[in-house]
């Protein structure tokens, strides 16, 4: 009977019999669906349909049950996806404080970064390698620029050291001869040349220098040895005077040039020439604890190579300068007043990084403002050719380098009175 009305084709019975459930404007498809429910339903028995009623509701809760799954998937997605985030934020604020301590101390990043390099390095460097031909056609070393076995950037795990002791490292050194000379034996060095730095109360820092700069020294093929200068007594520090006294006993060692090295100063990269130049030579140019920047024109200071005709040409530097500060800048203006140039390395492999100490504060600001403004008048007359302002009282020779005790003269009154 059902399918009977069905196929019924006028709407009206359809309407009259369903007109009391349903609103008038319901589509003619919409009656014919709940027709056809309507017909399905009066179809089954009261068993049939507790059976479809019980079936009905197991399938509903199925499908609540796998949305619900869906739903916790998605929950567990998105935890996921929070805590990515909240990994990968962290990692970002962690390099924030990486670049802050940086910024705040470079020198300890920079030393904790290459000394994982040289860790990850260590057993590419245990490896043996095979023998360079070094040697030129004539026999003697290339220029540094052009020798093979050059490292580049240099791990400095060495800098962490506190008690590294001498007999250390000449025990790491033997072949290090008496006032830590050494020549090439692979070639013919082009340039014999001292090491000279002045020193004050920082056996720490001497030690470590020394044993870094051997090896860089050693793959450059430079006949080098080291002199420290240290001023006798503890009156105020005169820097020019022990380095003009050093540049003396340097030259009887028969050199070709000299490096002024502070004591605190470390390359960080072997391809930064240590040779004779020929002309002044600014190596410690880009120093950590500056920003790698070159502040002004006149800065020489920290590492300075010099020829020995070029030393006496500016004749050497002042001995007017007491305490700590202006000696290297005024060492600066007696270059540029003779028109050198200033030569400066690669900023990326003129790099220094330098160690932490105690900063000494200029004693006499004023005297050494008024000094400097007349740098270029007293080339002169005020260096190397008064003989008279220092003596060698001492020279020692240790198995690492020449030690000299060197006698400043008396501190002026004016200098002392602002000390």
């Amino acid at each position: 009977m059902c399918q009977a009305q069905l196929k019924l084709r006028q709407p009206a019975p359809v309407v009259r019999h369903c007109e009391k459930s349903t609103n008038a404007l319901i589509s003619w498809q919409n009656l014919l669906k709940m027709r056809t429910s309507h017909c399905i339903i009066r179809s089954f028995s009261p068993k049939r349909l507790i059976i479809f009623v019980v079936a009905s509701t197991l399938i509903y809760v199925m499908l609540l049950r796998n949305s619900t799954l869906n739903d916790e998937r998605r929950i567990a997605a998105t935890e996921e996806q929070v805590r990515s985030v909240n990994v990968i934020q962290q990692s970002k604020n962690v390099g924030v404080a990486e670049r802050d301590h940086e910024i705040k101390d470079p020198v300890e990043l920079e030393i904790a970064r290459q000394t994982l390099t040289f860790l990850n390095m260590e057993d590419a460097v245990t490896k043996p390698k095979p023998p360079v031909k070094i040697a030129q056609e004539d026999g003697s070393c290339p220029v540094v620029e052009r020798i093979p076995d050059l490292q580049g950037a240099l791990p400095q795990a060495t800098l962490l050291i506190q008690n590294l002791q001498e007999g250390e490292v000449h025990a790491v050194h033997p072949e290090i001869g008496p006032g830590g000379s050494w020549k090439p034996n692979d070639c013919q060095a082009r340039d014999k040349i001292a090491v000279i730095i002045p020193y004050r109360d920082r056996q720490t820092h001497l030690t470590r220098l020394i044993d870094f700069l051997i090896p860089i020294l050693q793959r450059q093929r430079l006949d080098f040895r080291f002199i420290v200068t240290e001023q006798y007594g503890n009156d105020l520090f005169n820097k020019g005077r022990i380095m003009n006294a050093a540049f003396i006993f340097a030259e009887s060692l028969g050199v070709d040039c000299v490096v002024f090295h502070d004591v605190d100063m470390f390359p960080q990269d072997d391809r930064n020439p240590y040779s004779c130049p020929p002309g002044p030579r600014h190596l410690g140019a880009f120093v950590s604890n500056l920003g790698y920047q070159l502040w002004y024109k006149e800065i020489v200071g920290g590492v300075l190579a010099v020829s020995m005709a070029d030393y006496r040409a500016v004749n050497g530097y002042s001995n007017q300068f007491w305490a700590w500060g202006g000696e290297d800048d005024d060492m600066g203006q007696r270059i540029l007043s003779l028109n050198y140039t200033i030569e400066r390395p690669n900023p990326e492999t003129g790099r220094y990084s330098m160690l932490k100490h105690v900063k000494r504060k200029r004693t006499a600001p004023k005297l050494i403002y008024k000094l400097l403004g007349n740098s270029a008048n007293r080339v002169a007359y005020d260096g190397l050719n008064e003989t008279d302002k220092w003596s060698i009282r001492k020279v020692t020779t240790r198995p690492l380098y020449y030690h000299l005790y060197v006698d400043v003269g008396p501190v002026p009154e004016e200098w002392r009175a602002k000390a």
